[in-house]
């Protein structure tokens, strides 16, 4: 004796449309940080900045690190926040890019693990998006 096919029930169906939208997202948004990181950390003003300190700021669940970087802009020396540098580069001189009153280091690394990442995925939505588009012309046909 076989077993009756299952019914999709609702709950499924959400859960599935759910998935699948979070999956379709997923590399756009890993193209799109990947995009801004690197516009942001490769346009402006290039300096040489020493970084003086790392702190971190370790909580209940999360742990961040701020660190504090000096820099000579138009003739006058600057204290301030640096994004993107770390506690291995405490004393050392780096290039950063100057935006505003803050730094941003010129490191490539998390750009391009986004844009690595994102990009492969990116594949899977348009191939998707080209199989539907062929299957609702089947069916208009």
């Amino acid at each position: 004796m076989a077993d009756a096919p299952a019914q999709e029930t609702m709950t499924m169906r959400i859960v599935v449309d759910v998935l699948l939208t979070a999956f379709m997202v997923v590399p756009f948004v890993l193209v799109g940080a990947g995009g801004w990181l690197l516009w942001q950390r490769q346009t402006g003003e290039t300096v040489e900045a020493e970084v003086i300190t790392c702190d971190f700021d370790i909580r209940y669940k999360t742990s961040s690190q701020h660190c504090t970087a000096r820099w000579t802009e138009d003739g006058v020396e600057r204290i301030g926040p640096i994004q993107g540098s770390g506690d291995q580069e405490v004393g050392e001189t780096v290039t950063a890019t100057l935006r505003g009153d803050e730094l941003y280091s010129r490191s490539l690394t998390l750009p391009l693990v986004l844009l690595g990442l994102g990009l492969p995925l990116l594949i899977l939505p348009f191939l998707w998006g080209r199989r539907l588009v062929a299957k609702l012309r089947g069916r208009g046909a």
